[in-house]
């Protein structure tokens, strides 16, 4: 069973999965990963998205509860400059709409089951721009990267 973070991974994962097939016309070729080593694998152009951090911030003075908010960094390795600023321009429309929370199940390493049980909810954009600016003698996986981030929590 995966915790929160790996949880919020994998729920925007399935977001922008679905979100990329159902696109009017849909976006097609474009890969979805937790690790950016898939990239360098050959799954590109391509999303990467991370957890990054966890902040928590004790609910009332006195009270034991936290509510948890979390950093996360998408980076989109793009073919071109322009497919960057289209597929993350449309990116961040999309998510300005909650995004369906899971909880997975595993099993034998693989997602068995996965159940709604609430919404990511993101609170402040923290980047949307181009993340690195002299590319000049990168490799094109690297020339053409964007980051996205944001903090969220997860609202049942």
């Amino acid at each position: 069973m995966y915790l929160i973070s790996r949880n919020i991974e994998a729920s925007l994962i399935d977001r922008i999965t679905y979100d990329l097939a159902h696109a009017t016309p849909a976006w097609t070729g474009i890969y979805v990963e937790k690790v950016a080593a898939k990239i360098y694998e050959g799954h590109f152009p391509g999303f990467v998205v991370n957890v990054q951090e966890i902040r928590p911030e004790k609910l009332e003075i006195g009270s034991k509860t936290n509510l948890k908010y979390f950093t996360v960094y998408m980076r989109f390795f793009a073919n071109d400059d322009g497919q960057r600023l289209d597929l993350t321009d449309w990116l961040f429309t999309k998510l300005e709409d909650d995004t369906d929370y899971y909880a997975y199940a595993i099993t034998s390493g693989v997602v068995s089951a996965k159940v709604l049980t609430g919404r990511i909810v993101i609170t402040k954009w923290i980047d949307n721009r181009k993340e690195l600016t002299n590319t000049k003698n990168l490799e094109k996986k690297d020339r053409y990267r964007h980051i996205l981030s944001f903090e969220c929590y997860v609202a049942a």
